[in-house]
C-alpha cells in the first residue's frame, strides 16, 4: 500500500532511465594539446610580498588584455591565513608592490598609456586606509624599483632621468613635430639588446630618493648617484643612515670575467664605498640587522663592516 502510494507514472520512469544511459554513453570530453591561443586566457599572480606583520600579501594580477596586444597588471592583497583576494588598483600597468615599514600604505609602479602605448612607469602611493592613489613621480624616463627606508619617511628608487631631459621637459623648447636624427655613433661591441633595439648610452640607471608626503603635497626628488655606470635596485642598511647597490663599474664588462661588486652610499647622498667584492654575479642581496655581513644569493658572507 505504502509503495503504491509513491509510485511514479510509467512515462516519468521511462524519461529517468533514458537520460541515465543517455549520460553513460556521452562521450568523454576530448583531451587536446596546449596551443600558443591558450595564452589569451592565463591569469598570472606575480611578485607577491608579505606585510610587515604578516598578516596579508599584496601581488600583480597578470593577464592578457582584450586586444590580446599586450598584459594588464593591476595589484591585489590577500590575507595569509586564506580568504577572498581584495582588488586594490585599476591597473591597467601597476606593478612592483612595496608595503611601508608600518603596513598602512603600499608604493607602486604605475605606467599610464598615451596613443594607447605605456608610457614609462612613476611611482604611485596608496593608503590601505582608503582614497585614491597619489602619485609621487612625474621624471621624464619614469621611476621604479622603489625601497622604504626603515623609518618609512623616504622612499629610494631607480631612475634612467638625466638633468637634460629635466631641463628640456621644463623649459619645453623641443617641438613635438621636431624630427630626432636615428644616426648612431657605435663605439662599444656590445650595442644592441634583444627586443630593446639600441643600448642608450646617454642614460642610465641611477639611484634617486623622495620623502613620503604627509599630505597631498609631493616633493622634489634628489638624485643621489651619477655616471656612466647602471646601478641596481636599492636596499637600505638596517639604520637607515645607507643605502645598497650592486654595480658593475666596467665599461666592457663581456671582456673580462664577472665580477660583482656591492657599493654603498649615504641616504642624504656623498661618496660611494665599496662593501663587499667577488667573482661571479649577485642577483639579489640582503643585509643583516647589525649590517656586519651580507646574504648574497642564498650565500652569507661576513664583512668586517659594511661602509
Amino acid at each position: 500500500m505504502i509503495a503504491s502510494r509513491f509510485r511514479l507514472p510509467a512515462a516519468l520512469v521511462l524519461l529517468f532511465v533514458a537520460t541515465c544511459l543517455a549520460a553513460q554513453n556521452a562521450p568523454a570530453p576530448q583531451k587536446r594539446f596546449i596551443t600558443e591561443k591558450d595564452l589569451f586566457d592565463f591569469i598570472w599572480v606575480a611578485d607577491p610580498q608579505i606585510s610587515p606583520d604578516g598578516s596579508r600579501v599584496a601581488f600583480v594580477r597578470v593577464n592578457v588584455n582584450e586586444k590580446k596586444l599586450g598584459y594588464d597588471t593591476s595589484i591585489w592583497v590577500v590575507p595569509t591565513r586564506g580568504g577572498e583576494p581584495q582588488r586594490l588598483t585599476t591597473g591597467p600597468h601597476d606593478s612592483s608592490p612595496r608595503w611601508s615599514p608600518d603596513g598602512s600604505k603600499l608604493v607602486f609602479d604605475r605606467a599610464a598609456e598615451k596613443d594607447g602605448k605605456p608610457q614609462p612607469a612613476q611611482l604611485a602611493l596608496l593608503s590601505l586606509s582608503g582614497g585614491e592613489s597619489l602619485m609621487l613621480t612625474t621624471l621624464p624616463k619614469g621611476a621604479a624599483g622603489p625601497a622604504w627606508s626603515p623609518d618609512g619617511k623616504t622612499i629610494a628608487f631607480l631612475s634612467d632621468t638625466t638633468p637634460e631631459d629635466i631641463a628640456k621637459e621644463k623649459e619645453k623648447k623641443k617641438d613635438e613635430n621636431e624630427h630626432e636624427s636615428d644616426v648612431r655613433i657605435v663605439t662599444l661591441a656590445i650595442y644592441r639588446d634583444n627586443d630593446e633595439g639600441y643600448i642608450d648610452e646617454k642614460h642610465h640607471s641611477h639611484i634617486w630618493t623622495l620623502p613620503v608626503p604627509t599630505s597631498e603635497e609631493v616633493a622634489k626628488p634628489k638624485q643621489l648617484t651619477s655616471g656612466i655606470f647602471d646601478e641596481g635596485e636599492p636596499k637600505w642598511s638596517p639604520d637607515g643612515s645607507r643605502i645598497y647597490f650592486v654595480s658593475t663599474r666596467l665599461v666592457e664588462p663581456y671582456y673580462q670575467l664577472p665580477i660583482s661588486v656591492l657599493y654603498s652610499i649615504p641616504a642624504g647622498g656623498g661618496a660611494i664605498s665599496e662593501a663587499v667584492r667577488i667573482d661571479g654575479y649577485i642577483d639579489d642581496f640582503a643585509i643583516s640587522r647589525s649590517g656586519s655581513a651580507m646574504i648574497l644569493d642564498g650565500v652569507k658572507i661576513s664583512v668586517a663592516r659594511c661602509t
